[in-house]
């Protein structure tokens, strides 16, 4: 009875929860939903990780493969990163001057799958309002994020990179939670002004975002 109690509270926290490669005592904010390791969630893949550094623009799946990644401009300065979307390079800082939301996620993350769609909106919504929505998977298997994609339409640019970005930008933040979901404001003058741990509603992105504008 003891362990059958036991499987049903884990089975139960496994679903509200997604996240760290390193602290799997991370929690979350206000009741969100909390983030756990990301061993607990990968699903084990042969990807070849030469392959999946050298991937380039995939026009069925609609995202894009992060190319290279800078340093930090400056104290709490956000970290520069290029990828090609077909028609040439792109970089973070073409947006400067612009409020900026990176996302990170994963397929595989049911709190990061929740705020899709209200990510998707706010980007359709803010679209011509200084602002740019950019999410980043870090998937493992791209397969996955492929047929993710192809089944999800999402209204904002979706650049991949499994490792190095997220604790960039946790860097910046003095952060120690390397979870996802998570998420960068970056404000119009190249500045990390808000890190948000674990999931968020519609209304609450759209409270932050609104501060920067």
């Amino acid at each position: 009875m003891h362990r059958l109690i036991t499987l049903i509270l884990l089975t139960g926290l496994l679903a509200f929860s997604c996240g760290s490669k390193e602290d799997s005592t991370a929690t979350n904010n206000s009741g969100n939903d909390r983030p756990k390791t990301l061993q607990q969630q990968i699903p084990n893949n042969n990807t070849n990780s030469n392959q999946q550094t050298n991937r380039q623009t995939n026009s069925e799946s609609s995202y894009y493969t992060v190319s290279s990644v800078g340093t930090s401009a400056g104290a709490k300065g956000f970290v520069d990163f290029t990828w090609n979307d077909g028609s040439g390079e792109k970089k973070l800082s073409d947006y400067k001057g612009k409020v900026i939301l990176l996302n990170f996620w994963a397929t595989w993350c049911p709190p990061c799958r929740k705020e899709l769609p209200d990510l998707s909106d706010i980007a359709k919504e803010y679209k011509g309002k200084n602002f740019e929505l950019i999410g980043i998977s870090v998937d493992e298997n791209t397969q996955a994020l492929v047929s993710f994609l192809k089944s999800n339409s999402l209204s904002y640019t979706v650049l991949h990179k499994t490792s190095g970005l997220l604790e960039k930008y946790m860097d910046v933040v003095g952060g120690n939670q390397n979870v996802i979901p998570q998420t960068f404001i970056i404000d119009k003058n190249g500045k990390v002004v808000e890190n948000i741990i674990g999931s968020r509603s519609k209304e609450d992105f759209v409270s932050i975002i609104n501060k920067y504008l």
